[in-house]
C-alpha cells in the first residue's frame, strides 16, 4: 500500500508534464505562520457551519412550518439547497479568485456568509429562508474556492497532504462542537442557531493578512503542463458520490433519531460524536500522509462508511445505532481528505482556483443530491442507510480495482 503517484491508466505522469513555475511564483518561499494557518483552518470551518449548525433543528422547523404545502420537502432543501447555490456558482468563485486572488473573494464571500446565514433570524416563510440558504450558499463557495486554492499556494508535496488532512480534521472538529450547540439552541428555537452564522464577520480581520494569492497574470507567460481532465474527473465523480452517501446523516439522521426517541439536544450530541470520529481519523492519518495511494485509501474509507450505514439501518435503538455512527465517522475521516490530496498532486498551478471550484461543485452537488437519491418514507427513515451502504460498497471496490489496474500499467511501463 506504499503510496504511487495517483493517475488514471491513461494520464501523464507528473513527470511527463511541462515543468511548473518557481517556487517563488506558485507560494511564499518561507513557510505560512501560525496565525496564517488557524485562518486557513477557520475557514473551512465556515463550510461545515453552513448545514451542521441547523440540523438538528429540522424537525422542529418541519412543525413550525407544517402549515405550509410541502413542508417535509423543503424543510429538507433548507440544508441541501446551500449545496445547490455552490455546485451552480463555484466556477464562477475559482475564475475570480484565479482572475483577482484569494484574499478580495475570502472578504466579499464573509460578508455574504453573515448576511445569508442569519436571515433565518427574521424571515416569516419557508420561500424566505431558501433564498436566504441560497445566498449562504453563494458565500460557501467562495470560502471553499478561493480557500482551497490558497493552501495549494502556500503549501506543496507532503507538507500538503499533512495540512490537508489537518483542514478535514478540523472541519469535523467544527461540527463536533456545532452540532451539539445547534441542538441546544434548538431545544429554545429553532431560530436560535441561525445566530451562529454572525462568527464569520469575526474572521475578517484575519483574513485581511492573508496574502493575496497566485494569479494568472503571475503564471500565464510561465510554460506550465494542462490539467489531466480524465483525472480530474474520475476524482469529481467519486468526490459527488462520496457526498451523497456521507450526507445521510446530516440530512435524514434527525429525523431517524427522532424516530428512535431522541431529543434535538441529544440529537445534535449524535451527529457531533459521528464528524469528531471523523476528525480524530483525519488527524491521526496526517501522521502517514504521503506514504500511502490516496485512492486506497480512499477506498478503504468508503468501506468503513457502508458498514457503518449498514449498521446504523438495522438498528432499532439509539445505543444501536451508535456504533454505526463511529464505524462511518472512521471511513469518512479517510476519504475526503485523500480525494483532495490526489487532486492537488494533478493540478497546475494556474488552474488552482478553477479546479479547486469543481471540487466544490461536485462535493456539494452530492449534499443537494442526497435526500434526493437516497430518500426515505417517513414511517422508515432507516431505508436511505440502507441504499448508502450498498452504494459505498461498489464505489470501494470500483476505486480499489482501479488503483490495482493503474499500479499493474505503471510497472509494465
Amino acid at each position: 500500500m506504499t503510496r504511487t503517484t495517483p493517475l488514471t491508466p491513461d494520464s501523464a505522469t507528473p513527470d511527463s508534464q511541462t515543468a511548473a513555475p518557481s517556487a517563488s511564483t506558485t507560494r511564499s518561499s518561507a513557510p505560512p505562520d501560525v496565525l496564517t494557518r488557524l485562518t486557513l483552518l477557520l475557514l473551512a470551518a465556515l463550510t461545515i457551519m453552513a448545514g451542521a449548525t441547523i440540523a438538528p433543528a429540522l424537525p422542529a422547523m418541519t412543525a413550525h412550518f407544517a402549515g405550509q404545502p410541502n413542508a417535509a420537502l423543503l424543510v429538507k432543501l433548507t440544508l441541501t439547497i446551500v449545496g445547490l447555490a455552490i455546485a451552480l456558482s463555484a466556477p464562477l468563485s475559482g475564475v475570480l479568485a484565479d482572475r483577482f486572488g484569494r484574499r478580495p473573494v475570502l472578504i466579499g464571500a464573509l460578508l455574504l456568509y453573515a448576511l445569508g446565514g442569519t436571515s433565518g433570524l427574521i424571515v416569516s416563510s419557508l420561500g424566505e429562508l431558501l433564498i436566504g440558504r441560497v445566498v449562504l450558499g453563494l458565500a460557501v463557495a467562495g470560502t471553499m474556492t478561493a480557500g482551497g486554492a490558497l493552501i495549494n499556494d502556500l503549501f506543496s508535496g507532503p507538507e500538503r497532504g499533512k495540512f490537508l488532512s489537518h483542514q478535514a480534521a478540523f472541519t469535523s472538529f467544527g461540527g463536533a462542537v456545532l452540532l451539539p450547540l445547534g441542538g441546544l439552541l434548538a431545544g429554545v428555537s429553532w431560530r436560535a442557531p441561525f445566530a451562529i452564522y454572525f462568527v464569520a464577520l469575526l474572521l475578517l480581520p484575519l483574513v485581511l493578512r492573508l496574502p493575496r494569492g497566485v494569479t494568472v497574470s503571475e503564471v500565464g507567460g510561465q510554460a506550465e503542463g494542462k490539467p489531466q481532465w480524465a483525472a480530474i474527473g474520475v476524482v469529481y465523480a467519486l468526490a459527488l458520490a462520496y457526498m451523497v452517501i456521507f450526507y445521510l446523516m446530516p440530512a435524514q439522521g434527525p429525523f431517524l433519531m427522532k424516530f428512535l426517541g431522541a431529543s434535538p439536544a441529544a440529537t445534535g450530541l449524535l451527529l457531533g460524536a459521528f464528524t469528531l470520529t471523523a476528525a480524530i481519523t483525519s488527524l491521526t492519518y496526517s501522521r502517514f500522509s504521503g506514504r500511502f495511494d490516496p485512492r486506497v485509501v480512499s477506498a478503504l474509507g468508503f468501506g468503513l462508511v457502508a458498514g457503518g450505514w449498514a449498521v446504523v439501518s438495522q438498528g432499532p435503538t439509539i445505543a444501536a445505532v451508535v456504533p454505526g455512527l463511529i464505524v462511518a465517522g472512521l471511513g469518512g475521516g479517510l476519504v475526503l481528505p485523500n480525494l483532495y490530496i490526489w487532486l492537488a498532486d494533478i493540478t497546475p498551478t494556474a488552474w488552482r482556483g478553477r479546479v479547486v471550484a469543481g471540487m466544490s461543485s461536485a462535493v456539494f452537488l452530492g449534499q443537494f443530491l442526497s435526500p434526493l437519491l437516497l430518500t426515505a418514507p417517513a414511517a422508515h427513515p432507516a431505508h436511505g442507510f440502507v441504499w448508502g451502504a450498498l452504494a459505498a460498497v461498489v464505489l470501494g471496490a470500483a476505486l480499489l480495482a482501479f488503483s490495482l489496474a493503474g499500479s499493474r500499467l505503471r510497472g509494465a511501463a
